[in-house]
């Protein structure tokens, strides 16, 4: 019966519509469930941070920002692997799934990135209400004194790679299998670590200087473009997957 349903969708619509739908389906529930877990532990991490460390100004939300980015990275290895062959049993393109997945992954990780965002911005609410200070100490472009719209670009981009590296190392996974996939880790989860750098450039972010003072939007400009040419690899490989049999 959903296979019939499933096919009516895909003949009226394309097959593009319905894909997206059921990946996001699934992605959105995990994203409701993650948040719903996190915003208890934030808040009973900032009371732990100010009674026993007696720092009461830090932005304790956005160290989230790596589980945000980490979980649906796992999300987006394990879609790969679990929809691709299903996809294309079902008869539809590969083309099809890479814009899906590509889509969905982008949406997904912009959904975590503005969550994030108001999470932050809860925070700083709270801690300006009980007149605290609010100190952003994680080493990224944004503090204290950026504007909200730096802070939001910065977590969504970072989100946003993070899924679609995660697709990218899916796929590579699938096409040239367990070995040769772990090899290529340092180039399929490249892409979020050279985010992280271009946009902790600015700040100082590991092993990197402090930039010059300056417009932060040139680093955002090339985080974007990392995201879209990881986002091609995908694309191209998963254009070019010839899947092979499940083991009996």
């Amino acid at each position: 019966m959903s296979a019939t349903v499933t096919a009516a969708l895909a003949g009226r619509t394309g097959p593009l519509r319905p894909t997206v739908t059921r990946l996001a389906a699934v992605n959105l529930t995990l994203l409701v469930w993650f948040w719903a877990c996190s915003v208890p532990v934030v808040v009973v991490a900032s009371i732990l941070v100010d009674r026993l460390l007696g720092v009461d100004d830090v932005a304790v939300s956005l160290y989230a920002r790596h589980a945000a980015i980490w979980f649906p990275f796992s999300q987006g290895i394990a879609l790969v692997g679990l929809f691709l062959r299903a996809h294309v049993a079902a008869g539809m393109t590969r083309r099809t799934f890479a814009r899906a997945t590509i889509l969905v992954g982008v949406g997904t990780g912009a959904a975590y990135g503005v969550v994030l965002t108001l999470l932050a911005v809860a925070e700083r609410g709270i801690h300006t209400a009980l007149g605290r200070g609010w100190r952003v100490t994680d080493g990224f472009l944004a503090d204290a004194s950026s504007p909200l719209g730096l802070l939001l670009a910065e977590l969504v981009v970072c989100c946003v790679v993070g899924n679609v590296a995660a697709l990218l190392v899916g796929v590579v996974y699938q096409r040239w299998g367990a070995l040769y996939g772990t090899l290529a880790l340092p180039l399929t989860v490249g892409p979020v670590f050279l985010v992280f750098a271009l946009l902790g450039a600015a700040g100082g972010w590991g092993p990197l200087p402090a930039a010059a003072p300056g417009p932060p939007w040139p680093a955002l400009g090339w985080s974007v473009l990392v995201v879209a040419l990881t986002a091609a690899a995908y694309a191209a490989v998963v254009r070019r997957t010839q899947l092979r049999p499940p083991h009996p």
